[in-house]
């Protein structure tokens, strides 16, 4: 539905979140701002939050992941001679 129909911006619709627990131990809340709204999410917690905050974790997920296969890359080719390169 559009936001002319149903008079509500999709992405002010609450969707299901649970952010993942932090594989080194840390128990710190995740903080999320867009455009100037801020919110803070418990860990391993269901919740629900406006679909903008979810889509800006979810960007930030696929850039981490773009950066961690980007150094990874890196890596493999710091093994290599300069000669080979």
């Amino acid at each position: 539905m559009s936001e002319k129909k149903t008079g509500i911006d999709p992405n002010e619709e609450l969707v299901d979140y649970i952010a993942p627990i932090d594989p080194r131990g840390e128990a710190r809340d995740i903080v999320a701002a867009v455009n100037g709204e801020l919110i803070r999410i418990q860990r391993g917690v269901p919740v629900k939050i406006k679909r903008k905050f979810y889509l800006a974790l979810q960007n930030a997920d696929e850039q981490n992941l773009a950066a961690y296969r980007t150094m990874e890359k890196a890596m493999e080719n710091g093994k290599q001679p300069a000669a080979q390169m």
